[in-house]
C-alpha cells in the first residue's frame, strides 16, 4: 500500500474499495450491495464509518438507497456538453448506449399561449415523453413545436421516435442554434413516481429552445432530470 494510501481517513479507503468493486465488475449495475453488517465485517469498520463511505458514492452517483431495499449500483453518470447540438438519441448513441422515448401524453392545441409566441406557432402541439437511457427512467420532457410548419414530423414523434431525426428526414432541416436556461429544484410527487427518484433528490430543470440557421425557433422543451443521472459540460 502507498503512503498516500496509508494517510486516508478510513471512510475513503472504504469509498474506494466499494467503487473499485463496481468498476471491476463485483458489484454489478443494477444489483445490491451486500448488507450493512456484511460490509462491516469485510472492511472492518463501524456503521458510521461505512454509512460516510456510502453517502459519499450516493453523492456522486454511483449509489442509490432504495428504502426499504437496500443500496443499489447506478450506471456512471451520462455526460452531456451544453453547447451541443445534438439531441437525446444521438447523444446516447454517441456513447453507446440505446436511447427511448415513451409517449406520456400528446396535446394538440394546448393552452400556452406564451410558447405559442415564442415559437411563432400556428398550430402548436405537445409532446409529454419520458426519455430513457438503456431502458432506465432518466429524463422528463414536454416537448412544443408547429404541427402547422412540421406536419410530418408529427407522427414519427407520436411513435416514440427522435425528434431530430424526423426534423432532418422529414422536414430536411437540421438545428443550428440552442439556447438553454437551467435551474435546480425537486420533483413534485407524480414526478417523482416516473423517474423513481425521492423527495430529497436535487434535479435540473431545463428551457431549451432550438433554432434553424435563420434563428426562427424550431421547438422549444422543457426537461427535468435528476441530477446523479447527468453531468453538464461547458465548452467555449
Amino acid at each position: 500500500m502507498g503512503d498516500d494510501q496509508q494517510t486516508l481517513p478510513l471512510y475513503e479507503k472504504v469509498r474506494r474499495d466499494i467503487l473499485e468493486g463496481i468498476e471491476s465488475g463485483k458489484y454489478a449495475i443494477g444489483s445490491f450491495l451486500p448488507t450493512e453488517p456484511e460490509l462491516m465485517a469485510l472492511h472492518g469498520v463501524s456503521r458510521i464509518t461505512l454509512r460516510r463511505a456510502i453517502s459519499e458514492l450516493c453523492e456522486d452517483g454511483r449509489l442509490e438507497r432504495q428504502q426499504g431495499r437496500g443500496t443499489v449500483v447506478m450506471p456512471p453518470k451520462v455526460r452531456q456538453t451544453l453547447v451541443s447540438l445534438s439531441g437525446f438519441s444521438e447523444t446516447m448513441d454517441g456513447l453507446g448506449h440505446k436511447a427511448g422515448h415513451v409517449i406520456l401524453a400528446r396535446h394538440d392545441r394546448p393552452d400556452a399561449p406564451a410558447i405559442r409566441q415564442d415559437l411563432g406557432a400556428q398550430a402548436l402541439i405537445c409532446f409529454e415523453r419520458l426519455l430513457q437511457d438503456n431502458g432506465r427512467p432518466m429524463t422528463l420532457e414536454k416537448l412544443w413545436f408547429d404541427a402547422a410548419r412540421f406536419p410530418d414530423v408529427v407522427e414519427p414523434v407520436g411513435r416514440g421516435e427522435s425528434f431530430f431525426t424526423a426534423l432532418r428526414e422529414k422536414a430536411g432541416i437540421v438545428p443550428a442554434h440552442a439556447e438553454r436556461q437551467i435551474d435546480v429544484g425537486f420533483a413534485s410527487p407524480s414526478e417523482r413516481l416516473i423517474l423513481g427518484v425521492s423527495a430529497a433528490q436535487p434535479v435540473y430543470r431545463i428551457k431549451k429552445i432550438v433554432m434553424d440557421a435563420e434563428g426562427r425557433p424550431l421547438a422549444l422543451s422543457h426537461l427535468m432530470t435528476p441530477s446523479h443521472l447527468v453531468t453538464y459540460t461547458i465548452r467555449n
